[in-house]
């Protein structure tokens, strides 16, 4: 059942030590170009790779001093590191989405950008960390609708974004949370995931979805990352139309990436590229038959 708040996943934000770098490695693998690296007066430098369907930002702060904002980013690079780090939802209607999370004592803070003439607007609704558990999130919306550079497939293929992996310490207690301050409810049709020693739910966002996974055995990688860094975004998982020329094409390319194999979702297969070929952040490439 869609969410009566949220339309679509937006954007993801990752933290990285040098935008200008992350973004020029992903747009070299093959991924197109969303927006160029723009330095904000706000305290950062920001560039996006576009995901078929919604983007996937490089954020680096560069002046802590900035204010709140710079120093948010800032303290959260030097105490997590790089890598996936915030969630950005498109709200079916922004003022109604506002209202609600306020409501639900969910609201954390707003920002709208300056307007300009003849320029797009923005605006954004931060929610308090415990409203979502496992990830920094809120909701956006830009007037007129943003339209990225590049609408296409890239070199790489790119469908859309699949699903956004979120690393989660009670997975009950998350999606009572997601479903009442976000309005996002399970798919409990879907078929249990493959794979032991975890587990997962699926939340429907859009055409993508969240995967909420919670560590069952002292072991894997969902546990070390919850043992490492706490709760938080995994990484983001994006489809392709063809996984083996994917793979292919990015070891022609130099990127480190992993053997096709099962993804823990039936009629799926994966391959991971190493963080170190994007900057720490984590990306899977997915096929569906």
């Amino acid at each position: 059942m869609p969410s009566p708040l949220v339309r679509r996943i937006d954007h993801v934000v990752s933290l990285v030590h040098d935008a200008g770098a992350a973004l020029q490695a992903c747009t070299r693998l093959g991924f197109p170009l969303s927006w160029a690296l723009e330095r904000q007066d706000a305290g950062w430098t920001n560039g996006a790779v576009w995901l078929g369907d919604c983007s996937l930002e490089f954020l680096t702060p560069h002046d802590a001093g900035a204010g709140p904002g710079a120093r948010f980013f800032t303290q959260a690079l030097e105490r997590g590191g790089p890598g996936t780090f915030m969630l950005a939802l498109e709200a079916t209607a922004y003022g109604k989405a506002l209202a609600a999370v306020r409501a639900a004592g969910a609201l954390a803070s707003v920002y709208e950008s300056p307007v300009a003439p003849g320029a797009r607007s923005y605006r954004s609704a931060f929610l308090t960390r415990g409203a979502t558990p496992g990830v920094q999130s809120f909701f956006c919306e830009y007037d007129p609708p943003f339209v990225p550079v590049d609408g296409g497939r890239g070199a790489l293929n790119v469908k859309k974004l699949d699903h956004v992996i979120i690393a989660t310490e009670d997975l009950e207690d998350a999606l009572r949370l997601w479903e009442r301050n976000v309005g996002l409810k399970e798919d409990t049709t879907l078929e249990h995931p493959l794979g032991a020693g975890f587990k997962a739910a699926r939340l429907p966002v859009g055409e993508s979805f969240l995967e909420l996974v919670q560590p069952e055995a002292p072991e894997g990688r969902f546990y070390e990352q919850v043992q490492e860094r706490g709760e938080g975004l995994f990484s983001v998982s994006v489809e392709v139309d063809d996984l083996d020329e994917a793979v292919r094409y990015l070891r022609e390319k130099g990127a480190t990436v992993s053997d096709p194999e099962a993804s823990i979702w039936p009629g799926a297969r994966l391959a991971r590229i190493n963080h170190h070929s994007t900057h720490g952040v984590s990306i899977q490439l997915i096929e569906r038959r």
